[in-house]
């Protein structure tokens, strides 16, 4: 909704004015909690209303966001969208390589942070979940690393799409699930 009004009243955001508001809008948070609670093991309420993992959430939510606007900026830009890139350009004399540098030294910032927390012993979240935080965080990476997952159709994010569809899941020891080709691998 802000994301509009700004485009409507020809606003221009600061990058925290924009990362406040774009991060939540990522949708990570719901999708996390959705996740963890068919994960397993079950989170207390206590556990989901701590600040570590809501700073956890945030973290995994601003390294995705970095990584989508690193890939969309273009896209964006002729759709009359803002994105970090897009802000951070006028900085540096409209240089986007200026800008993406600085996106990238943020998001591996944000890395850095959600890392220590997932590494470190003890804390409010159990280790497995603060685990998955950091899975999150891959596939986020995943889904950016060459391109705009969301939107793409190469070859490789249409495989790695129907994989998750169509491969049946397989249990590994250690109670870890996986694709069958991966539990086959691990027999030979």
């Amino acid at each position: 909704m802000a994301e509009a009004e700004w485009r409507m009243k020809g606003h221009v955001p600061s990058l925290n004015e924009y990362m406040a508001v774009t991060v939540p809008s990522f949708g990570l948070g719901p999708i996390t909690f959705t996740s963890f609670c068919l994960l397993g093991p079950e989170l207390s309420e206590e556990v989901v209303r701590s600040r570590e993992y809501g700073e956890m959430i945030r973290c995994v939510a601003t390294c995705s966001r970095f990584l989508n606007d690193l890939r969309t900026y273009e896209r964006e830009e002729e759709q009359g969208k803002t994105n970090s890139v897009l802000l951070l350009a006028p900085r540096y004399g409209g240089s986007i390589e200026a800008a993406k540098r600085e996106v990238r030294s943020a998001l591996a910032a944000s890395r850095r942070e959600l890392l220590r927390m997932v590494v470190r012993d003890g804390g409010a979240v159990p280790r497995p979940m603060r685990q998955e935080f950091w899975n999150i965080y891959k596939v986020s990476h995943l889904m950016y690393s060459e391109e705009d997952g969301f939107t793409s159709t190469s070859r490789e994010t249409l495989r790695a799409a129907n994989a998750v569809v169509h491969e049946p899941l397989a249990w590994r020891l250690g109670g870890k699930i996986d694709s069958p080709a991966a539990a086959a691998s691990d027999k030979l």
